[in-house]
């Protein structure tokens, strides 16, 4: 009989959002709650039999009661279908006093779905053929191996329950990790007999292949992005890691939140592993060189996207425009990226220049090399052939775009 399961990790809900403005930061830290959401209607129209999350529901124990009762309801609602197993990580580790120690975590309830797996001990829920060996963190930061435990658990001879890892760490997949990241062995998977090793810690969705080529190891990327892709931190929600490369690419996510579908079909059968995006803001970084191109289609680009109102889009302009384009990027595309996309998206269009008449062109030229490039422009431009002239148009602008941006600043 197959299983079938989603894996998500890294919720951070509690998350101090502060790069943004109010209204967008109160939208940011609201659609890391409507995830769940999506989470729970993606564990409906799946089936799924269980919910893992591999660590760091919280961002940290200072959490508010209101925000610990929400997550709770959310997992142990009447919509959540199945059970759900939670671990501890580095950002709400189990500490005395901490959230996991507190209501509504340690409340009594005849039929909860809800479980703090809060022990390194080998979990057999009722009802499922599934033992978890979960590995809850105590400390944010650790040498230890969170899942060396397991290694005292090998698959018995008549064992046929799957066998399902749930951690949180940073695969050492590289010898310049940080040694105190709570490091975990590549080869976990093969070397504990697990048919699945869900980890969390790292944000964005990675697997890695076992011994005979199934993918057996992931990670599922966080829930809810936090940053726009292929940019540092001062282009994220605020947020820092607790862990000493938490500024690393391979730890932060890429602008989506995700989760992992998986399905076993028996016990040592190959992991099915799909991707799902869960998240309910995405989160776009987009450049645009306008040199040489129809302002007009650009703001009907971003005017007809779908899902406007769930993009939080950064747009960069560049290149060189005429000044009726460029009054229209303040008073057109400016309007539709500020009002009709997520709060906190932005525009930038500090880069584009005003194309220049003649003296400014060639002021800004000079008399070096240039000047001669330009004179030859200038006398293509005046050409009969219209597409020549066209060219010749174009490279002067980008020659200017050139002379300026090599300018003394």
């Amino acid at each position: 009989m197959p299983i079938r399961f989603l894996h998500a990790a890294d919720l951070h809900l509690g998350l101090r959002v502060t790069r943004f403005e109010e209204n967008a930061c109160k939208r940011i830290g609201e659609a890391r709650f409507e995830a769940i959401q999506n989470l729970r209607e993606m564990a409906n129209t799946h089936r799924v039999d269980f919910v893992l999350i591999a660590g760091d529901v919280f961002d940290d124990h200072s959490i508010s009661t209101t925000i610990s009762e929400r997550a709770f309801t959310l997992f142990e609602g009447k919509s959540m279908p199945c059970p759900v197993f939670i671990i501890p990580g580095n950002h709400d580790p189990l500490v005395p006093g901490g959230v996991w120690d507190r209501e509504p975590w340690t409340r009594e309830q005849p039929a909860k779905k809800t479980v703090v797996l809060r022990e390194a001990n080998v979990y057999r829920p009722p009802d499922l053929p599934i033992a978890i060996f979960p590995c809850p963190l105590r400390n944010r930061n650790s040498i230890d191996d969170p899942t060396a435990w397991i290694a005292n658990h090998p698959r018995g001879a008549d064992d046929r329950d799957f066998r399902i890892g749930l951690a949180h760490g940073s695969l050492k997949i590289m010898p310049t990790l940080p040694e105190d990241d709570h490091l975990i062995r590549i080869d976990g998977a093969d070397h504990y007999g697990l048919d699945y090793l869900a980890l969390g810690h790292w944000h964005k969705p990675l697997r890695f292949r076992s011994a005979d080529g199934a993918e057996r190891t992931a990670y599922s990327g966080t829930h809810e992005p936090m940053r726009f892709p292929g940019a540092g931190s001062e282009s994220s929600a605020g947020w820092t890691s607790f862990a000493a490369d938490g500024d690393a690419e391979r730890f932060r996510d890429d602008g989506r939140g995700t989760a992992q579908l998986v399905r076993i079909d028996e016990p040592g059968a190959p992991p099915q592993i799909e991707t799902l995006e869960i998240g309910r803001l995405r989160w776009a970084a987009e450049n645009r060189d306008l040199t040489g191109k129809s302002l007009g289609e650009v703001i009907s680009e971003f005017a007809d996207r779908p899902d406007r109102l769930t993009t939080l889009l950064r747009l960069s302009l560049s290149g060189v425009v005429d000044p009726e384009q460029h009054g229209r990027i303040e008073s057109v595309l400016r309007d539709i990226v500020c009002s009709q996309y997520c709060p906190g998206s932005s525009l930038h269009a500090e880069a584009v220049l005003i194309a220049p008449d003649g003296e400014d062109l060639r002021t800004t030229v000079g008399d070096g090399v240039l000047s001669r490039v330009l004179g030859r422009l200038q006398e293509n431009a005046q050409t009969n052939d219209a597409a020549s002239r066209h060219v010749a148009e174009h490279a002067l602008k980008l020659l200017y775009r050139i002379a300026w941006e090599e300018q003394p600043k």
